[in-house]
């Protein structure tokens, strides 16, 4: 599980070090103090490092040649640099346009590799206590079988919080959707699906993926209507929730990035969408790391986890201005406790 972010130089988080994290992670704050940015970040850093010009697109609306307008303005030229720490201190660092003598810091790294082009160069490293050359890992093994050391190549495939799951507020097109729904009955989850979209939508039946006029699209069967009806009918909420608890079903990631939560969601649906990313967290072990700006969101989730007894889990993240850089607080147990107790304004 990721438990440390520290970024350095990517866009307003001049020096930014969150920390703790836990399995759920509502992120809040002020418009345009980076909460968006944080998870272009995390991901930056946490996926296959070939993957950079995809952030143009990933939360936000990207057209014509976007990504390489944001590519040129946002990851190319400074130095920039992304750790990333799991629970057991292993370090996975991601650092752009690195010069001699710049501020990053390589000793006692192993190399996983890098990535060069005209305007960005990306380099990886991982540093931890178990980690050890290819050479010492063969001796050891010839020394004890089974011994602890073990390969960078192998620790950086163990971490848990590598290639997350993104999540924006724009749904993919129809044929998207019908494949998340293909995908989720393959893994034989729908069931659980139903059961998590009946607690918001009773009149729930079934979902069917089907082409009836040459389109493929979702359809949905509802207690009293006569014909199965298109999802869109339903209205982009309840879309929403069909494109988002699908992706968190059918993932094999362990770290899901999801931007602003409560978009297109009715503020009374809020309460049983966290209770279904509760459960994801516990049953597939999912770490989330969620955007608002919604009060009645922050409520809602700290409701959720707090009548399931599992506020262990869960802690508020609020980002602030602070000069030329943003400073991230965690709020959580009794600092959480006495916020929603009292209504403080923390968004």
């Amino acid at each position: 599980m990721l438990s440390t972010i520290h970024i350095q130089a990517f866009k307003g988080f001049a020096d930014t070090r969150i920390t703790p994290l836990r399995k759920v992670n509502l992120i809040l704050g002020g418009q345009n103090v980076g909460k968006t940015s944080l998870l272009e970040a995390v991901y930056l850093g946490a996926s296959n490092i070939n993957n950079y010009q995809l952030l143009a697109s990933l939360f936000r609306v990207a057209e014509g040649r976007d990504s390489q307008r944001y590519v040129q303005s946002v990851l190319a030229k400074a130095e920039r640099q992304i750790d990333l720490v799991d629970e057991h201190g292993t370090m996975l660092r991601t650092a752009l346009n690195v010069k001699s003598n710049s501020m990053l810091d390589s000793s006692g790294f192993h190399s996983l590799g890098g990535f060069s082009s005209e305007t960005v160069q990306i380099d990886r490293w991982i540093t931890g206590s178990r980690l050890a050359s290819n050479l010492e890992v063969t001796r050891q093994k010839l020394l004890s079988e089974g011994g602890d050391l073990i390969s960078a190549d192998i620790a950086s495939k163990n971490l848990s919080f590598v290639d997350p799951l993104t999540v924006s507020v724009h749904l993919p097109n129809q044929f998207g959707l019908v494949q998340l729904l293909d995908q989720t009955v393959m893994s034989r989850k729908k069931r659980v699906l139903l059961e998590m979209l009946r607690a918001i939508e009773p009149r729930l039946e079934d979902m069917h993926s089907l082409s009836p006029d040459g389109e493929q699209r979702i359809y949905v069967e509802l207690k009293g209507d006569g014909d199965a009806l298109p999802l869109p009918l339903l209205g982009h909420g309840f879309s929403r929730l069909v494109h988002l608890y699908c992706s968190l079903l059918v993932t094999n990631a362990k770290l899901a990035l999801i931007d602003e939560i409560e978009n297109g969601i009715h503020y009374s649906s809020l309460p049983l969408l966290f209770l279904g990313i509760q459960d994801i967290a516990v049953r597939h072990d999912v770490q989330t790391m969620m955007t608002t700006h919604s009060w009645d969101c922050i409520r809602a989730a700290y409701n959720a986890f707090a009548d399931t007894d599992s506020l262990k889990d869960f802690q508020l993240i609020r980002l602030e201005r602070d000069g030329d850089n943003v400073r991230a607080v965690v709020i959580n147990d009794e600092a959480l406790d006495t916020v929603m107790e009292a209504g403080y304004e923390v968004r």
